[in-house]
This record gives structure tokens, C-alpha cells and sequence, in this order.
């Protein structure tokens, strides 16, 4: 199985009919070009090609969120997150007089979410019966822990990553009365000790829910299982708590998400390995980017070597690559987000590299000209790679890949349109300077 590791880390058509110079437009830039016969020209008439391919798996074990929901998507069906947690302290030890009040696993709220909070979704949070050990160096989106099928506690909420710094879901006494006993008796001194005994939690979301995927910080500040105890005293009793939280220096994974979508009936469920690529043309003139789930489009310019039927030498001065998601595929519940990673993919669609020019590693953005007309347009700066396809030797089979940004941590998702949309063609344009040798 292919493995997408550290994506975010790891971070070019002939021309579709015959060319006559003298049917491009030609750009005078200055009398001095004028005089020396160089001309520019901005061809729009490559081939655009974009397929939507899936990852078969990617890391969701080394970023800082949980994230937790599930939500029904009328392009890329249900989309359903949920997290798997092991927890620890940071030592070992309760007063021999405790005597345990209450239990609540308290999420912190790290400000991601995506979809409809103003909707109830749930929670449920049940106990692991298999420690958190990958067969690998980490969990992936698809790696899945059982768990006991009966909950211990369940929390209906509407989400409120904004206006509230978590959530708080109350656990039955006798969850965890045990736990507390065997620290308070020096039974449990370390993390393999409780591990015996607790093993972790699944945070599972409402088998009905249509909502919100929210994020929740891994941060020890912010999201743990709290021991509310009191000390019996003579006049008042002394409260105290006591917290398990997720390690942040563990060796192995102390937490994954588990994300996955239901496309049954969709274009997209022919896509059951990372070398199959779904082509525009039998996806309704779309392609698909999902984070977290792994779909990604990829974009091939087979027709940018007939540049060469130009007359005279040239060279690529700028090439911009312009797409257009469908008006109806966003809005403030389900945003674009306002750029996407590049990078180059080969045959079988493993990345290679990032794209990078002079200014860096290349991002698309939307083009803000555009975007004051409601018009959204991403732009990316592909000239390096178009380059490289003109001057290669010999001939290579890789591709451009667009993915957006926290690919491994995110459940965003983007629409795009592609080469055969009457509204606005996937298209590449091309300013090309010519010379005579």
C-alpha cells in the first residue's frame, strides 16, 4: 500500500490545433523590441488535462488536532472523522485520603471546523480494547483500533469553536474509579502501568449526524481527562484534580484520526487505488481535492511541445495556470480555501518534489482581480515546470499535483472545473518570447 508521508513537507501540451504565428496575437512591447524582431506572445490554446486521483493512505498521527464529526457533502458524499486518543500523566500519585467526585474528558477547541455548526452533532466516547501500537511508524487515515460498542458517555452539542474554549462531556464515576484506586495505592506508577489497565478512548461522532467536523487541540492545556477528588479536612474539604492527558513526547503515536467518506454512487468510487485516475471527462467536467481523505487532482499539459512549431527560438518568460471552482461547490459553510500546495507527481502518482522558482516554493492563489467580480479564479505560476517539460530529455510521464495546505490535518475540499465547461475552461496561458536565431 502507498503511503503519503510528510506531504506538507514534500512541498506542463501541444497545442490543441495547428499554429500560425501570424493568428497570435502579438504583444509590442517598446520600439526596442520592434527593432531587434523579438516578439510576445500570449498563447491560451494548450491542453489542459486534470484527472482526480485518491492517495491510498496519508499520516494523520503527527500533526496537534483531533479532529471529530461527520457531515454530508453533495459532491463528495458523507465525510466522517473520528479520533483515537491514549493518554498518560505527568505523574503518578493522589493523596491516600482522596475520595473521587466526578470524571469529564474536557476537548479543547483549536478553531477548525468545517461545515454546518449551527447543527446538533454528537459525540461518543468509548473505551479502546487494544493499545495504540502502529505496525508502522504511524497511524493513517485509514487505520482504525477496536473499541467497546457500547459508549461510556455521550455529548449532543452545537458547536462553538469560537465563543467557548472547549467542551466538556461528563464520564460515569465508575469508569474510572478503578484507575483512581490503583494510583492512589502505588499499584500504577507509569504510563505501561496504566496502559494495563485503560488503554484509551475512540471519540466517535453520531452514525446520523450531518453537521460540523470540528477540530480539538492535542495540547495538554487544553484537551484531557479530568479526576475531580476531595481531601475530607476538619472544616472544609480540600478539592483537587488529577489529569490524564495525550503525551506530546511519546516514541510511538499517542493519537490518529480516523477519516473516511462514503461516495457510493458517485464518479468517485472507481478510485480504489492511487493509480487510477478518474479524468474530467467522466466526472461531469469536475475534479475533486479532499484533504484528509486523500483525493487530489492531478493536471498534465500533453500538447505544450507544438510551441516548437513556432517559427524562430523562444523561451517561456511566465506561464499561469488558471482554474475555476463551480459557484455552487462553496459558500460560508463549506469555503475555498485561498491557496493550494504544487508539487510534481510521477507516473503512479507518488510525489516527487515540490515546484519551486525564484520566489520560492509555488502556492496557486486566488486571483483577487477576479475575485471582486465573484469570479474566483486560482492562479498558479507553473512557468518553472513548463520549462522543464520543454527542455527534458527524454521524454518523462509526471504531472502536476494540487493538494491545499494541512492535507494531512484538514477535512477542506475543493471542486474544480475542468477544460470542457462552457462557463470557464481550465486553461493555461503562456507568455512566450520569440527570436530569430
Amino acid at each position: 500500500m502507498k503511503k503519503l508521508l510528510g506531504i506538507t513537507a514534500v512541498l506542463g501540451l501541444i497545442l490543441a490545433c495547428s499554429v500560425d504565428p501570424q493568428d497570435i496575437p502579438t504583444l509590442e512591447v517598446g520600439q526596442e523590441f520592434a527593432d531587434s524582431n523579438v516578439r510576445l506572445l500570449v498563447l491560451d490554446t494548450f491542453a489542459v488535462e486534470l484527472s482526480t486521483f485518491k492517495f491510498d493512505s496519508i499520516i494523520s498521527s503527527d500533526g496537534d488536532r483531533l479532529l471529530i464529526g461527520r457531515y454530508s457533502d453533495a459532491f463528495l458524499g458523507s465525510v466522517t472523522a473520528a479520533a483515537y486518543i491514549e493518554l498518560t500523566a505527568q505523574t503518578y500519585s493522589l493523596p491516600n485520603d482522596a475520595e473521587l467526585d466526578s470524571i469529564a474528558l474536557i476537548l479543547g477547541y483549536d478553531d477548525y471546523f468545517y461545515s454546518d455548526t449551527t447543527q446538533v452533532t454528537q459525540i461518543r466516547v468509548h473505551l479502546l480494547t487494544e493499545e495504540l501500537r502502529p505496525e508502522e511508524d504511524f497511524f493513517y487515515n485509514t487505520s482504525t483500533l477496536p473499541f467497546d460498542s457500547v459508549p461510556l458517555a455521550q455529548r449532543n452539542y452545537r458547536p462553538e469553536p469560537f465563543d467557548e474554549d472547549s467542551l466538556h462531556i461528563s464520564l460515569p464515576i465508575s469508569a474510572g474509579q478503578e484507575i483512581f484506586d490503583l494510583i492512589q495505592e502505588n499499584d500504577i506508577n507509569d504510563t505501561d502501568d496504566l496502559r494495563e489497565k485503560f488503554k484509551g478512548f475512540s471519540l466517535q461522532s453520531g452514525v446520523e449526524d450531518n453537521g460540523a467536523i470540528v477540530g480539538f487541540s492535542k495540547n495538554q492545556e487544553q484537551t484531557y481527562l479530568r479526576f475531580f477528588y476531595s481531601v475530607p479536612d476538619e472544616f472544609e474539604d480540600v478539592e483537587g484534580s488529577f489529569d490524564l492527558f495525550i503525551n506530546p513526547f511519546s516514541e510511538t503515536p499517542s493519537a490518529f484520526n480516523n477519516i473516511t467518506s462514503d461516495v457510493s454512487g458517485t464518479t468517485l468510487e472507481v478510485l480504489t487505488d492511487q493509480e487510477t485516475n478518474l479524468p474530467t471527462t467522466a466526472s461531469n467536467n469536475l475534479s475533486y481535492i479532499q484533504s484528509g481523505i486523500g483525493y487530489a487532482t492531478r493536471v498534465e499539459f500533453p500538447t505544450i511541445k507544438r510551441v516548437f512549431d513556432l517559427q524562430g527560438t523562444g523561451t517561456v518568460l511566465s506561464a499561469i495556470l488558471q482554474l475555476k471552482p463551480p459557484v455552487a461547490s462553496y459558500d460560508d459553510i463549506l469555503p475555498l480555501r485561498d491557496s493550494l500546495n504544487v508539487a510534481i507527481l510521477d507516473q503512479n502518482n507518488e510525489i516527487i518534489g515540490p515546484v519551486a522558482n525564484g520566489q520560492g516554493i509555488v502556492l496557486g492563489r486566488i486571483s483577487q482581480e477576479n475575485e471582486e467580480f465573484s469570479n474566483v479564479i486560482y492562479e498558479i505560476p507553473v512557468g518553472v515546470y513548463i520549462d522543464a517539460k520543454l527542455t527534458e530529455t527524454p521524454t518523462v510521464e509526471d504531472a502536476l499535483v494540487l493538494f491545499p495546505p494541512e492535507f494531512n490535518g484538514t477535512v477542506d475540499r475543493i471542486v474544480l472545473e475542468g477544460p470542457e465547461n462552457t462557463d470557464f475552461e481550465a486553461r493555461l496561458i503562456l507568455t512566450y518570447a520569440i527570436y530569430d536565431d
